[in-house]
């Protein structure tokens, strides 16, 4: 139930308002350790190339059959709505061993005032992936949780949650895997 909460919690952070999660369970950001910034955006997204537009009303297929069984053991997705618009949430098949991951499709929320959001947090990264934007951050140390954010414009955004299982914390890092399924999606978005 904390974990939910702190998931809900970073969630309402990035997306700089309140809502509630339907459909899965949303984490936060970056493993790194200590507090990580950069005093510039490293684009303003205007010229990514990419769109969001056939994931929007379909969540789940933004990651491709092959690249979910990256992902490890997680049931049939869900599809629902969260703060930051529709997402699709995978969750592991047993909440001890197997990691979850929420990933949201968000269309016409300005992504500087989202990231101005969560600047301050303990684990904050602002980096490009494949050329592209990316923002990961976690309210706390990174330890469990991690929310990476793929700028596509300036008001467009895709973003991973991924919330650590206790058998696979010493595996799978949280803010590396959500950065490792963002360049998942970024070549999916590049078509």
């Amino acid at each position: 139930m904390t974990a939910l909460l702190t998931a809900v919690l970073a969630s309402v952070a990035l997306a700089g308002c309140a809502a509630t999660q339907t459909g899965g369970n949303p984490t936060t950001a970056p493993t790194t350790g200590g507090q990580q910034t950069s005093s510039q955006p490293t684009s303003d997204g205007s010229d990514t190339g990419l769109s969001i537009a056939k994931f929007v009303n379909d969540p789940c297929s933004i990651l491709t059959a092959t690249q979910v069984t990256t992902l490890g053991s997680v049931r049939t997705p869900q599809a629902g709505s969260a703060a930051l618009g529709p997402n699709c949430v995978w969750k592991g098949q047993d909440v001890i061993k197997n990691s979850t991951y929420d990933i949201s499709v968000t269309k016409g929320k300005d992504f500087e005032t989202q990231v101005e959001n969560v600047k301050s947090n303990p684990v904050f990264v602002d980096k490009k992936i494949d050329g592209v934007r990316v923002v990961s951050t976690d309210q706390t140390d990174g330890a469990m949780y991690c929310l990476s954010s793929i700028q596509v414009s300036k008001s467009d955004s895709v973003t991973v949650q991924f919330a650590s299982a206790a058998d696979e914390r010493a595996t799978k890092k949280p803010c590396p895997e959500t950065e490792r399924v963002a360049q998942l999606i970024i070549t999916n978005l590049k078509g």
